[in-house]
């Protein structure tokens, strides 16, 4: 009789265990739903919407909020709103060292505040919300909790719980690496998990969504804070091994801190096979600690190259111009032909000082090619080359009356170009030195993602500045070397 018990109750385990596993996969297909449909809004939003920075976001934010809140009704979690819960301020309490790593990035980014305008300050602040609303409402208030309903009989599949809506938490961050590099996208997945895991404790604690949704979204904001003035947000070169062991230091550092933080949540927890658990939590406290500490000690100072590691987009800024020209030639040919006049010395003729001038032609063709390679020849040489950059889907040549620019556009997220106005009328020479010379004189920009490149006249004059408009509607020129942004979309 006892066998036949036994028996039945593996059976019933397994076709639980069947279950949570289908389950899963269904959690997981209406999830991928759901994110796709918003990438999808995403994309539809951004073509349509030039405002004021970090307004398209906000409005992408608000619609996952409210699809996540849909997908929440449907599967029976209106309780996330109902059921009893703890105090909101007691609950942001057990988050202290998360709140005070928060206001330390809030007074290091404070400054930034003072030259933001307040449509940016309101669209960030309304941005972050709706953020902590989509995804809290997402891996707490839905994920974990269909988690929980199913799989919770003990204080191992609790955690089990908790740990698995964070790694889904963990893992929606993999969609950022269409704009940075796997290596930063890895390491936000990692903090991203840490800090999904001590929200999770905190929810399971004190069964409060704001709290957490609170807790989010200040965080966030603390982080978007130090980029609000930049017209692009910080990226980041190739590390080099010392930037690596930097940031691997800080990410484990800072997700420990998190996962410490969690534990000592958890400790304080009834689990439905034990009560609270009443440790000595001196242990915790000397890892969060240490933890803390190391977050802030400055190892990037040992590090020669790390500030060449970020790269933050800011501009020079001038008045908004008014008077002003756009052309879009795009050459995939150019032909820069003429005659440079040298003195060469002086004779005298019949008792006269006669000067004489000996005139040099040049004739370069400028060809960018199907395969993406910008070639010159020298036609009275017939010595080619190309330039050094692959892939340039726009070639612009401007004629000026001391020489000529040249601007080429590569296809890399469309916002990087060359700019060179090395060839001078009064200074063209033959030869191969000549052309190596010019290719080892572009000046590297770099743009928001760029809609188009062409050059404007200003003033009815015939100089002309090279000129590009991001697609947002942020319109610039490079004039003497400097790049300048002549008119935002903010205005």
């Amino acid at each position: 009789m006892d066998e036949n018990n036994n028996n039945t109750s593996n059976t019933n385990n397994n076709k639980k265990r069947k279950s949570i596993f289908i389950y899963f996969i269904w959690i997981f297909l209406v999830f991928m739903v759901i994110d796709l449909s918003m990438m999808l809004f995403a994309n539809v939003v951004t073509l349509t919407s030039f405002v004021e920075k970090y307004g398209t976001d906000l409005i992408v934010e608000l619609f996952y909020a409210i699809a996540v809140l849909i997908v929440m009704l449907l599967f029976h979690n209106s309780y996330v709103f109902t059921s009893k819960k703890e105090d909101f301020w007691n609950s942001l309490l057990l988050a202290f060292p998360m709140l005070a790593v928060t206001a330390i990035n809030l007074l290091s980014n404070y400054s930034q505040i003072g030259a933001a305008s307040t449509a940016k300050i309101i669209n960030l602040v309304i941005f972050c919300i709706f953020i902590g609303i989509a995804e809290e409402f997402l891996c707490r208030g839905w994920i974990q909790n269909e988690f929980m309903e199913r799989y919770s009989e003990s204080k191992k599949s609790v955690i089990m719980s908790i740990v698995l809506a964070s790694l889904v938490f963990g893992l929606m961050h993999i969609s950022n690496v269409g704009v940075q590099t796997v290596y930063e996208t890895v390491l936000q997945v990692i903090n991203a998990t840490a800090i999904g895991i001590l929200l999770g404790s905190i929810y399971y604690k004190t069964k409060n969504i704001w709290s957490v949704i609170f807790l989010h979204a200040i965080y966030d904001f603390a982080i978007f804070l130090g980029e609000i003035n930049l017209v692009k947000e910080c990226t980041y070169n190739t590390p080099s091994f010392g930037v690596t062991v930097v940031d691997c230091i800080g990410i484990i550092a800072v997700s420990l801190l998190w996962i410490f933080n969690a534990v000592l949540v958890l400790r304080k927890c009834n689990f439905p096979d034990k009560k609270a658990s009443r440790k000595n939590n001196n242990d915790i406290f000397i890892c969060i600690v240490i933890s803390f500490i190391v977050i802030f000690i400055p190892f990037d100072k040992l590090v020669p190259d790390y500030n060449d590691y970020e790269v933050c987009y800011t501009y020079n800024e001038i008045d908004p111009l008014e008077d002003y020209v756009e052309h879009y030639p795009h050459y995939s040919f150019y032909k820069i032909e003429g005659n440079k006049k040298e003195e060469v010395f002086e004779e005298t003729v019949n008792g006269k000082v006669v000067e004489r001038v000996q005139e040099e032609n040049f004739d370069y063709i400028f060809e960018l090619n199907d395969n993406g390679i910008v070639e010159i020849e020298n036609n009275l040489t017939e010595y080619k080359t190309s330039l050094k950059y692959n892939d340039v889907v726009d070639l612009e040549v401007l004629e000026n009356e001391k020489g000529y620019i040249v601007v080429v556009l590569t296809s890399e997220n469309q916002s990087t170009i060359y700019y060179s106005d090395f060839i001078k009328k009064n200074d063209v020479r033959q030869g191969e030195d000549y052309l190596e010379e010019f290719k080892n004189s572009f000046i590297k920009y770099e743009f928001p993602e760029l809609g188009s490149v062409g050059y404007v006249t200003i003033d009815d004059t015939n100089t002309k500045y090279p000129y590009m408009v991001s697609t947002n509607n942020d319109k610039f020129i490079i004039k003497n070397r400097e790049l300048y942004i002549i008119k935002s979309h903010e205005n």
